[in-house]
């Protein structure tokens, strides 16, 4: 026993210690005789004293009690406010990537449609002046192989093999008539190797043209696949938006509760502090949510 009063006092602040010691004092005068009691007196007063310095201990203790809870409760607020810079920053670079891949996107889509117009154009000149080109060979082809068929079949031929049949050999005439005929043919010869050779120019650009329809088909591929992309990447932005929206409803949830559970707090300790004389709990009037519901 002697020991826990003693735990007990060294736990106590020097005004309940000196308290304590001037009330053995005052045990001890009352058994002294009158002339005693004039110290006894000036002991009482200091009694008094000492109590006053003790209310004024305990009500430094309450200050500092409360300082501290004021201290907690702006450090609480503190890193609510620092949470909450940390989300909306989040929710900035959110917002420009999104913006950023949208601008990408939409550049790369003109990008696509653009050389896909112009390789459609390109190809649609080529057919046109190749359609027109082989007509305008086939027209010639066509006229020179009358022209040769009415040669052969012409009054000159007739005539010079009714020259032979007759005289057995041509004439000088018949023979120049025969070498300007040979002249001639030679030179139609030479004309139809030129149109062979344009005939396989053409033909490759009609290899290149079907080569320009395979890549005009890869590239509506292509946009369709990107278009695909864009859809999906758009969905993800959503579910992105819908996750970050539930994460700070849960963080405004939590802060409310904290901010219910301190309050519940600092009235449960004001109620002990003021020994439950039935005062109501004092709130202040500027103290609201951090974060509105």
């Amino acid at each position: 026993l002697c020991q826990r009063q003693l735990k007990a006092q060294q736990q106590r602040g020097p005004a309940s210690q000196e308290l304590t010691a001037l009330k053995t004092e005052n045990a001890n005068a009352a058994l002294l005789p009158e002339d005693g009691k004039e110290k006894a007196a000036l002991r009482e007063e200091r009694t008094e004293h000492v109590r006053a310095l003790q209310g004024q201990e305990e009500e430094e203790e309450r200050l500092r009690d409360a300082s501290r809870a004021g201290t907690a409760r702006i450090a609480q607020d503190v890193n609510i406010q620092v949470e909450k810079g940390k989300d909306l920053e989040l929710k900035e670079q959110f917002d420009a990537l999104r913006r950023e891949h949208m601008e990408t996107l939409q550049e790369l889509q003109r990008a696509h449609e653009q050389e896909k117009l112009l390789l459609a154009e390109s190809h649609h000149r080529s057919q046109e002046a190749l359609q027109e080109t082989i007509q305008a060979l086939n027209s010639q082809l066509k006229s020179f192989q009358e022209r040769m068929k009415r040669v052969e079949e012409s009054l000159l031929s007739t005539d010079y093999k009714k020259h032979i049949q007759e005289h057995g050999s041509p004439s000088p005439f018949w023979e120049q008539e025969l070498e300007s005929l040979h002249f001639v043919i030679e030179m139609k010869n030479e004309h139809i190797h030129g149109l062979d050779k344009k005939l396989l120019n053409l033909e490759t650009v009609a290899e290149r043209n079907l080569l320009l329809e395979e890549k005009v088909k890869t590239l509506q591929q292509e946009n369709e696949d990107l278009q695909v992309r864009t859809q999906n990447h758009l969905v993800m932005a959503r579910q992105l938006s819908e996750e970050l929206l539930a994460a700070r409803g849960a963080l405004e949830k939590e802060s409310q509760l904290r901010d219910q559970a301190r309050r519940e707090k600092e009235e449960l300790l004001y109620r002990v502090l003021n020994g439950g004389d039935g005062s109501p709990f004092p709130i202040a009037a500027g103290e609201v949510p951090l974060i509105a519901t």
